[in-house]
């Protein structure tokens, strides 16, 4: 019963968040409710407590929508904090951590409940069953007709009652207006569906729990299946060594382009590889993955022989992603930051990060390489989330205005995102007097900026003005931005 309950609160209280609303203080206020019942209905079947620790980025990333007004990520995280959540009940519920078996349950469990509807109604009526069976052991019989007499002569009172009162007090007669105003307003088409959506939702969440407690398990089953035959290793040592001889002269060539000034100050060396050299290191990561597999057939000589090449592709793999770095770096230099490139920043640093539990892999194959790098790009995400990018963004693009004199506005603007607001207003401020100004052209793009910047942040401003948010709707960045653009007198 306790099942029916969870899914009955989370399912209207959906509804009250979510319908026709904007996701804001909403996520954190669902978020923390789902995982209270959660962890209530699999205490009991709980094998790894730890798995629990899931909830703190599940938590973090839901206060997002209150926090920041981010579109990039508002949109990734209604699948990655579902995904996270889904695979914190199953790290808690198994003690194994098999990647390609976890990948399948994450899928099922998200797909198996829609045929778990039938279970789900014929569980229902057999708890409510049981429930009615235990009170009537418990109570002597109603007397329905007692119940429906009270219930009417109640009504009839309180009928009454509220129309005195309504006459005796103009403010309490205008409430009870607006109640009565509100309830003729409900569009029954769109109540329909807003009870449909409920009771849907109830049925999936119910059906979730109920195959989540269930004795069938997709990870035993994965356990279970025959053991996979050795493969032979020669391939994977080619590979590695080819590789290794490829990347040896590569890095000689590169080390001599960076390190040379003259090629430094063109912008076509940094414009050109990045993302190249990105992908690269993302192949030698897996390629090293592959060598390290434990199917593969060797003797100890070849395996020596391997962890070697390994180590030496860690290297050059590092090595790459320092270049990559390099060239992105003089990139936003030369033309400034970008979301793209904010984030490419971002997996470059991951990927230095996933190489250390890669190299102890190789060396003592102690660790669980999938839980690291689970862990590691879990960390980042949330700290990608909380950094503020479109900020960061902003505020270099505006340094970058004030040092050079060069900025893209059209950029900035179609970021449409409140959270760079006050580098906005600190943009307008500078009446773009960094511009530089060569002829004619230039003085009439001035104007055009300082107009174009001026038209935004007024209708930034009147939308907000415009914009009566609930509480679930509530996001700080909004409030911020709003109460800047005030200050200034937009």
């Amino acid at each position: 019963m306790e099942i029916f309950i969870g899914a009955a609160i989370l399912s209207i209280w959906h509804s009250i968040l979510f319908w026709n609303q904007r996701i804001g203080f909403s996520g954190i206020l669902f978020t923390i409710p789902l995982l209270i019942i959660t962890i209530r209905i699999i205490k009991e079947k709980a094998k790894n407590p730890k798995a629990l620790l899931l909830s703190i980025p599940i938590i973090l990333l839901s206060s997002t929508y209150f926090i920041f007004n981010n579109e990039v990520f508002r949109t990734l995280n209604i699948i990655i904090i579902p995904v996270l959540y889904v695979m914190m009940v199953i790290f808690t519920t198994t003690s194994k951590f098999e990647l390609k078996a976890i990948i399948y349950k994450v899928i099922a469990m998200v797909i198996e409940p829609l045929n778990e509807f039938g279970e789900v109604f014929k569980n229902l009526k057999f708890a409510i069953i049981e429930k009615l069976n235990i009170k009537s052991k418990t109570k002597e019989k109603t007397n329905k007709t007692n119940i429906v007499k009270a219930v009417f002569f109640t009504g009839i009172i309180l009928i009454i009652v509220l129309s005195l009162l309504a006459s005796a007090d103009d403010d309490f007669a205008e409430i009870i207006g607006n109640i009565l105003s509100w309830v003729t307003k409900i569009s029954i088409p769109t109540l329909a569906i807003r009870i449909i959506l409920i009771i849907f939702l109830f049925f999936y969440i119910s059906a979730f729990f109920i195959d989540l407690l269930s004795k069938y398990n997709v990870l035993k089953e994965f356990e279970e299946t025959e053991k996979v035959e050795k493969k032979e290793s020669l391939t994977i040592r080619m590979i590695l060594v080819a590789l290794n001889i490829v990347y040896l002269i590569f890095c000689f060539v590169e080390i001599k382009s960076l390190l040379t000034t003259e090629n430094i100050i063109y912008s076509q060396f940094a414009r050109q590889g990045f993302f190249q050299l990105m992908i690269v290191s993302l192949i030698n990561l897996v390629v090293i993955l592959k060598a390290t597999n434990k199917n593969l057939e060797e003797n100890e000589k070849q395996k020596k022989f391997k962890k070697t090449m390994c180590i030496i592709m860690l290297v050059f793999t590092l090595l790459i992603i320092i270049s990559s770095f390099a060239r992105m770096i003089m990139y936003q230099t030369q033309y400034g930051d970008t979301r793209l490139r904010i984030l490419v920043d971002v997996t470059l640093i991951t990927e230095i990060i996933l190489l250390i539990p890669t190299a102890i892999y190789i060396i003592k194959e102690s660790i669980n390489l999938s839980k690291s790098y689970f862990i590691i790009i879990v960390t980042m995400y949330c700290i990608i989330n909380f950094a503020n990018i479109d900020k960061i963004i902003a505020k270099n693009n505006v340094d970058r205005f004030i040092e050079t004199g060069k900025i893209d506005l059209d950029y900035l603007i179609n970021l449409n995102s409140t959270d760079i607001t006050s580098e906005l207003i600190r943009l307008k401020e500078t009446n773009f007097k960094y511009y530089e100004i060569n002829n004619d052209n230039d003085e009439h793009r001035v104007e055009v900026y300082r107009e174009r910047l001026d038209k935004y942040l007024e209708n930034q401003l009147k939308q907000l003005d415009e914009n009566n948010r609930t509480i679930s709707e509530t996001n700080l960045s909004e409030w911020f931005a709003q109460k800047a653009l005030n200050d200034v007198g937009i």
